[in-house]
């Protein structure tokens, strides 16, 4: 009985391992692109990844109303985007709130999780025809 146990849980991990590598993936541009707009409140279509050094990518934002530039670096950690104002440092500090991304919706919808300081978390769900 406990072969059977075993062989069914097996089965059904495989299973799931399966379906999630079948599903489309975004690319670090349009995670990073989603996860500033995200914490910005801007879209993630207005974001331009300008400049990749290394694993940083450096993006632009123009605000509309002035034409006044704004740049961001932009880095990706395991499921934990790491960002910072260029310049300004790196929003990696304990006391600093943590934001994760997941591909969700079979690869179709990006989620971007802000885990606040205080507590509170705030959840965005980009489909990927807004962001691409």
């Amino acid at each position: 009985m406990l072969f059977v146990s075993k062989l069914i849980t097996f089965t059904m991990l495989s299973a799931s391992i399966s379906l999630a590598s079948a599903a489309p993936t975004f690319d670090v541009e349009a995670i990073c692109r989603t996860a500033i707009a995200s914490i910005m409140g801007r879209d993630p279509k207005l974001m331009q990844v300008t400049l990749t050094t290394g694993d940083i990518l450096f993006l632009t934002y123009v605000r509309p109303t002035d034409n006044f530039v704004w740049t961001y670096r932009c880095r990706i950690e395991s499921n934990r985007v790491v960002w910072a104002t260029e310049p300004g440092r790196w929003r990696d500090d304990p006391k600093d709130d943590e934001v994760f991304f997941e591909v969700v919706g079979a690869g179709k919808q990006l989620r971007i999780i802000d885990n606040h300081r205080d507590g509170s978390s705030t959840k965005q769900l980009f489909d990927r025809d807004t962001i691409l």
